[in-house]
């Protein structure tokens, strides 16, 4: 049995976690489903348009995305369209495909490509660059990355919602970002896909725990709470525990289709952790702490 489905067990047949598990795979694939169509699509962007223009915070933006399938580069893209005219995007891409993803880029302002090892999925590209200060300069930066999951049966749905939901359209993204205006404001996703049940662990804890301690801080500061999927929006200054760690490309395991119990996994479980730790707060698209 994989370790999802034993994680899923672990919820217990009669707990709340389970029962909300099983209903948000339900609304994926009918609502859900429905929500990301191109019908669906066209009736956002009418009803967009009798809303109220968002005011333009005083926030510095950008997008990482990590690009692994090529054929999703026009979704990157139509995220990146909603953010404040210029941001910046940065692209990590596997080594082998850079000229391809070149190709495909030109004519388009403000990409920047960065080459990377096929390692590590989309976190170990994404700390080289953290670490490498990239993202200093920004504010608030949305993480995002071409995620099939073609093990599940909603990975594509998933995907598209996500990435409707963290930048599906220019207001939405204008009043998300007001929320950076905060100085405390450490990272914003979506709170359907935000984990905090025990059993989200998976087998991931002892391996958190460890980091953790790499990061200087005691056992008891280690909690449970990560937006599944590892897209968000973050201030740079929230991830500084993580940047201390100094991880670099080979720490990461070697590419082998794994589900779970990687460090990319353990780091993402601790995205939130190191926000906290500064007494950054995570927030909800409604601007709503989450816990």
């Amino acid at each position: 049995m994989s370790a999802r489905l034993m994680a899923i067990g672990r919820l217990g047949l009669r707990s709340r976690a389970y029962r909300r598990h099983v209903y948000q795979k339900i609304a994926a694939l009918t609502l859900g489903a429905a929500f990301v169509s191109p019908a669906g699509q066209r009736l956002q962007q009418a009803v967009a348009r009798f809303g109220t223009p968002a005011h333009h915070p005083d926030v510095r933006t950008a997008v990482v995305a990590h690009v692994y399938y090529l054929d999703l580069l026009p979704e990157i893209l139509a995220c990146r369209a909603t953010l404040p005219d210029g941001a910046p995007l940065h692209l990590t891409v596997p080594s082998e495909r850079i000229e391809q993803a070149r190709h495909l880029l030109r004519g388009i302002p403000g990409a920047i490509l960065h080459p990377c090892e096929n390692r590590g999925r989309d976190i170990a590209p994404f700390i080289t660059l953290l670490n490498a200060g990239t993202f200093d300069s920004y504010d608030a930066v949305l993480k995002l990355h071409t995620k099939r999951s073609p093990h599940l049966l909603d990975g594509e749905i998933r995907r598209k919602l996500l990435f409707t939901m963290l930048a599906g359209g220019r207001n939405a993204t204008l009043r998300l970002l007001a929320a950076f205006e905060k100085p405390d404001t450490g990272l914003i996703g979506w709170k359907a896909s935000y984990r905090a049940a025990p059993s989200y662990w998976m087998a991931n804890e002892a391996r958190v725990r460890a980091i953790v301690r790499r990061m200087g801080m005691p056992d008891d500061a280690v909690r449970l709470g990560f937006f599944e999927g590892s897209m968000f929006w973050f201030r740079p200054a929230a991830l500084a525990r993580l940047r201390h760690l100094q991880l670099r490309p080979e720490d990461f395991e070697p590419e082998e289709r794994q589900l779970d119990a990687t460090l990319h996994h353990a780091i993402e479980r601790c995205f939130t952790i190191s926000a906290w730790a500064d007494g950054f707060s995570v927030r909800g698209l409604d601007g709503r702490i989450l816990k």
